[in-house]
Order: structure tokens, then sequence, then C-alpha cells
């Protein structure tokens, strides 16, 4: 009888084993809860946070599989430097990669001047300022997403630190 419970433990054993654990990859987890001392907080989610989008947006928004708006900051110092984030999650990292550029050709065509983009340790990230705004606001594709941010109260260095570590 021992040996019996002890084959099925094993039998058991194997099957988990060799099932395939999929992990649903979304919007909020991409990111780390901590960057430079700052907290993410949650803000909006799924389809929430793509009508928050959509509100903004004058082009079309389209292959998005999930989607999340965070700020990150200090909570013990509400007026020190804070990043407003959004993470979209699309398909494949060719999509991603598709959409981060349309973006930034569709920031040309509805009058977003200075649409650049800039080579930080390896990552192509675009960076513009929103036309009447003097806040640069920064984005780029990592695998299957695009990450836009606002960053406020930041030197370039420490921007450039936060982009980094946001995306690793």
């Amino acid at each position: 009888m021992r040996k019996l419970t002890l084959i099925l433990l094993a039998l058991i054993l194997i099957g988990c084993a060799q099932q395939k654990v999929e992990v649903k990859l979304n919007a909020t987890n991409i990111t780390p809860d901590k960057i430079m001392g700052l907290n993410k907080f949650v803000c909006l989610t799924g389809e929430d946070a793509l009508r928050f989008v959509k509100m903004m947006h004058v082009g079309e928004i389209r292959f998005v599989k999930d989607i999340a708006m965070m700020h990150y900051l200090n909570v013990t110092d509400p007026y020190s430097r804070y990043v407003t984030v959004w993470v979209t999650v699309y398909p494949n990292s060719s999509v991603a990669r598709e959409e981060a550029d349309r973006m930034a050709k569709s920031m040309v065509k509805f009058g977003w001047k200075d649409v650049r983009i800039k080579n930080i340790d390896g990552l192509s990230v675009y960076y513009v300022k929103p036309p009447g705004r003097n806040v640069t606001h920064y984005f780029w594709c990592n695998d299957g997403y695009v990450i836009y941010m606002i960053p406020h109260n930041m030197t370039k260095n420490e921007i450039y630190e936060f982009i980094m570590k946001i995306t690793k």
C-alpha cells in the first residue's frame, strides 16, 4: 500500500512538473513596485485606463491587450520628484515598435514640436514637448509593451536612470 501511494505521488509530481503554467502579462506587473525611492501607485487599469487615454488622443488606438496608468512618488514628501507612467501591452514586440513609431508620427501630424529620438544605454527613447507645455514627455517600447512617462522635478540624469530602471 505504501509503495502504491509513493508511485501515485511520483506520477502526480511528474504531471505537475510537465504542465505549462501561463503567467498573464498585464500592464501593472511589468514595472517594479519601487524605483529610486519612489513607490508605484496604480491609478487606472484595463478598460477604465483605455477610456481615459482615448479622451486625450486624436488618433486611433489599436491592438491594445492591456493598459495601466500609474504614478511613482515619494509618500513622505509629496512635493518632491514624481513620475506619471502609462504602460500599454501589445500582442508582440513588432506591434509595440510599430505603435510607438506611429504615435511619434501622429504627434508631429497633430502639431507637437520637437519629436526626437535618443539612444539611452541601447534603448531608443522618443522625447517630445506637448504644444503649450514646458514638460518633456518620454516614450519607448520594450518587448511587447510601450512605456510613456512624464517626469516632474527630475534632472536629466535622474530621468535617464528612471527610464533604465523601469525598463528592466
